[in-house]
């Protein structure tokens, strides 16, 4: 199972006034409103036909000294499953799943001033993981 399911991509994202930044703080938008964690992740045809278990872990850490009271999310959820997030690439040609999940995430919770970033951990039955970071993100 190790290579069967697996991050492939965390990245923040707002959009304010029709414009999409990769930081919360957009020009002409509000820094106190939403931004979204997007997770990207893939799974072969055979995790996602079985719905392989699996726990996603998301946390969060400053880069610059800052401060979070960010809480750690633990998500246990199963590969192939729509609820999820989850869609088959090609439904005819048994070519895999994709995940594509949002997630909204309150900028309160991270101290201004600051440079960010999410940590994604998603961890199989079999104990193998994967890891991937999001992109870093200034709170104004």
């Amino acid at each position: 199972m190790a290579n069967d399911v697996k991050l492939v991509r965390l990245y923040v994202s707002s959009a304010a006034n029709g414009t999409q930044d990769e930081t919360p703080n957009e020009v002409g938008g509000n820094p106190n409103s939403p931004f979204y964690l997007m997770i990207q992740a893939d799974a072969s045809d055979p995790a996602g036909d079985n719905k392989f278990n699996y726990t996603l872990i998301i946390s969060a850490r400053s880069t610059s000294g800052g401060t979070t009271t960010f809480a750690t999310l633990a998500l246990n959820e199963q590969a192939g499953v729509p609820g999820d997030g989850w869609r088959q690439v090609t439904p005819s040609a048994n070519d895999g799943y994709i995940k594509l999940s949002t997630y909204p995430i309150n900028s309160a919770d991270f101290q201004a001033n600051g440079l960010y970033e999410f940590i994604g951990v998603l961890r199989l039955g079999d104990g193998s993981v994967s890891t991937a970071r999001s992109n870093e993100f200034f709170i104004g």
